[in-house]
């Protein structure tokens, strides 16, 4: 069994076990292209054998880079985001950088908290979720120096540079789509709208959506959740609404979890879909095609949007000078059998 030495290895230790000079090894790790192959070979083996890691923060002082990218998501727990994670840390990866992650729970003060880190700790980039920031958090984007992404919406409103799709218009389609499908009692499920442009924006597209067809927006055709957007709050939201006096003859989820649960729900309780109740979800996550009666949806490119964000931070570091950039990756309704 080994034992703890408590010393950290340093690159002196790295020349001395392979043999070449503290400059050879030096140069081999930052311009490994000047060193013959054998020799970078030889290094790399040292290097794994003795458990060498280099010193980033001493490096970073030096080259005033950090190679580290903080990034903020709302959650993890629905597999949208880690699609955008994954896309993000993808291309970072190919590119020899690497993210800090934080996740928000769709907290500006937490965001606020994630953004003052990454800036302490020198991070090159920053890429947010959403335009819903604190003043505190605008004020410090604002003076830092590193490219600033927001990502998962469109906004007038851009920091530095946003890429996204265009929630408003997304939910407006669908909503456009259940009525012209002849569904007279439509309701909308969704998550607090409150320090989340992105819920606001497609809580926005419903309701124009419907005045736009002279259809009267009574408070009972919106709901609005108190928890987080679960698979397992579908199916009590479904429950109370088919046990109205009025019931609804179609349900809009604003986030795809609790649709699907929605959907497990009748499934289980013989409540048939869409001939009793049509259910639409918003994010097409993969369970969607699969169930018994598969879902209709808006499928969103969350990798892509990931990629795509990560493929800008790039650019910019190369020296880009291109500023204010908006890419709108846009959006398609996935028409299935639920409505």
């Amino acid at each position: 069994m080994g034992t703890k030495t408590g010393r950290k290895v340093t690159l002196k230790d790295v020349s001395r076990a392979a043999g070449l000079s503290l400059i050879t090894v030096s140069r081999a790790l930052r311009q490994p292209e000047t060193v013959r192959a054998d020799t970078r070979e030889r290094i790399q083996q040292t290097i794994a054998e003795l458990g060498y890691v280099p010193n980033l923060t001493a490096r970073s002082l030096v080259s005033k880079r950090s190679d580290m990218i903080g990034v903020v998501v709302p959650i993890l727990a629905s597999s949208l985001f880690s699609d955008f994670t994954q896309g993000v840390t993808g291309q970072l990866d190919a590119h020899g950088l690497r993210m800090l992650l934080a996740v928000s729970n769709w907290s500006p003060a937490a965001e606020e908290a994630a953004v003052r880190t990454f800036i302490a700790r020198q991070a090159d980039a920053i890429i947010l979720t959403g335009f819903s920031h604190t003043d505190a958090t605008r004020a410090m984007l604002a003076r830092y120096d590193g490219p600033v992404v927001e990502a998962w919406n469109m906004s007038d409103t851009v920091i530095d540079s946003a890429v996204g799709f265009d929630n408003y218009r997304a939910a407006g389609d669908m909503t456009r789509y259940l009525i012209d499908r002849g569904y007279r009692e439509i309701v909308i499920v969704g998550g607090a709208a409150q320090n989340n442009d992105q819920a606001a924006d497609r809580l926005r597209g419903f309701e124009d959506a419907m005045r736009d067809a002279g259809r009267t927006l009574a408070p009972e055709a919106i709901i609005e959740f108190e928890h987080p957007a679960t698979i397992e709050a579908g199916g009590p939201a479904i429950k109370a609404l088919l046990a109205r006096e009025t019931p609804p003859d179609a349900v809009f989820f604003l986030a795809e979890l609790p649709a699907q649960g929605a959907m497990l729900w009748c499934l289980s309780n013989g409540v048939r879909v869409p001939q009793d109740v049509a259910i639409a979800g918003f994010g097409d996550l993969s369970l969607s095609s699969l169930l018994p009666v598969t879902m209709t949806t808006v499928n969103i490119p969350g990798r892509t949007i990931g990629e795509r964000a990560a493929e800008l931070v790039f650019d910019r570091l190369q020296g880009s000078e291109a500023e204010r950039e908006v890419h709108d990756i846009g959006y398609s309704l996935k028409i299935r059998n639920s409505t």
